[in-house]
């Protein structure tokens, strides 16, 4: 009897874990060639100043948290997400040097992305599926630096120099157990843009819609 307490114990703690609150992390994921240059500049902040906060996290660009969620309230939306981000296409991005955010008490240092009218309407338009704030799209390399580290290692990236263009194919939700000791984030599911949509077409299209339903409600009201 002891024996199948036991049991009955140790499959009910497995099946609260698996039903209970995860945390989810909705990134753009960029090609292999840039994850491993930002994995070599994670090496050489490391060692510069030792072990920081995001040294092990892998390049993303990160469009949503969101965090304490249950698999059976985030699952049943992947469908329809699935559906909806067929109408977008892959992005073509930039990356420009590198800059930081001053939180403060801490900083933490980025590589920028060039940001342009079309960059701006593709990433107004995926965020048009999420409910995030208007923040700005960017690849963590050292995040939340005490200030005296910030400063030792700030004079390396200031004029360090990367220029180099890449694609964007696919969102990534990431998702990590909110109990136990694994808190490594893993990827849950990735889901596709659509490759048959050209960049340039789309944000350009998208750009010219409200100049043109502008002109028409001018053509309309200047009639009555």
């Amino acid at each position: 009897m002891v024996f199948a307490k036991n049991i009955s114990i140790i499959v009910f703690s497995k099946q609260s874990v698996m039903t209970g609150y995860q945390d989810y992390l909705i990134v753009l994921s960029p090609p292999e060639s840039i994850i491993s240059s930002v994995k070599k500049l994670k090496d050489f902040s490391f060692g510069k100043i030792g072990d920081y906060e995001s040294r092990y996290s892998k390049a993303h660009i990160t469009v949503q948290p969101w965090p304490r969620k249950k698999p059976v309230w985030i699952e049943p939306l992947i469908p329809k997400l699935v559906r909806d981000l067929q109408s977008m296409p892959t992005a073509i991005l930039d990356i420009n040097g590198f800059s930081f955010f001053d939180q403060q008490e801490t900083a933490t240092i980025y590589a920028k992305l060039t940001s342009t009218p079309l960059t701006k309407i593709w990433f107004k338009t995926l965020r048009r599926f999420f409910s995030n704030e208007n923040s700005e799209p960017h690849i963590t390399i050292a995040r939340n630096l005490p200030k005296e580290t910030f400063k030792e290692l700030w004079p390396y990236f200031k004029n360090l120099q990367w220029n180099e263009q890449f694609k964007i194919e696919k969102l990534t939700f990431l998702r990590r157990e909110m109990i136990g000791h694994d808190k490594i984030y893993k990827v849950f599911k990735e889901i596709p843009f659509n490759h048959r949509l050209d960049f340039y077409d789309f944000t350009t299209y998208k750009l010219k819609v409200p100049v043109l339903l502008n002109k028409v409600n001018t053509q309309q009201i200047s009639l009555f």
